[in-house]
């Protein structure tokens, strides 16, 4: 798996690499603009860019199946989990990259008092929700029907997670009484466990259906 990895890595940096530039720029963003009236502009563009993120792993599946890779792969000593986790792996290393960046922003602008830590927090649970549940969705379609298929579901969980999230803050600022009420460390801990657990989950279920898949 690890000259699977470094081969994605590689096809990685060749075309992709001009995503480290929207993030700089996307990072600039977030801190020109946190705290003000034009605060929506660094949110969209930090929630962009983990979108863009969760992508990552998808576009090099299609990348292989476009050079058919995924198929000359067959004849080479490698498995197909380890094909499958080493697209989950990158994919993680981007999330990573990404979450660790716009959360400590995001901190620091709460501790400048341009943005409230309620906020803050808030963000940044999004942002990590969002960069997992989209792959965690995806990848297993994309590996069971191919790019075209996962591409599909990818948008529509980005979607959903989207119109979950505004309904949560349209609720949250117009009546805090009609939240459930669970306490604020269990719903963290659901924000943070659920996802894993899906991703996990959708790990295990990719490799599963790869491993039976004709190509």
């Amino acid at each position: 798996m690890k000259a699977l990895l470094l081969a994605d890595l590689y096809q990685l940096w060749i075309s992709c690499k001009f995503y480290l530039l929207f993030v700089a720029v996307a990072a600039a963003i977030t801190v020109a603009t946190g705290g003000s009236e034009e605060g929506n502009m660094g949110s969209f563009m930090s929630v962009y860019s983990m979108v863009m993120c969760s992508m990552m792993g998808m576009s090099l599946v299609q990348l292989d199946e476009a050079s058919h890779w995924n198929v000359y792969a067959q004849a080479l000593p490698t498995t197909r989990r380890g094909q499958v986790s080493s697209k989950y792996v990158i994919t993680l290393i981007c999330f990573g990259v990404v979450l660790a960046l716009f959360a400590a922003i995001f901190a620091v602008l709460a501790l400048l008092g341009r943005m409230p830590w309620f906020m803050a927090g808030a963000q940044t649970v999004i942002l990590a929700v969002m960069g997992l549940l989209a792959p965690a969705f995806s990848l297993p379609a994309i590996f069971r029907w191919g790019s075209n298929k996962g591409r599909v579901i990818f948008i529509a969980v980005i979607v959903a997670v989207g119109v979950g999230a505004g309904f949560f803050f349209s609720a949250a600022s117009f009546d805090a009484v009609s939240l459930p009420a669970i306490p604020t460390p269990v719903l963290v801990a659901l924000a943070a466990l659920v996802p894993v657990a899906l991703f996990v989950g959708s790990w295990a279920l990719a490799v599963r259906w790869y491993e039976k898949r004709d190509l």
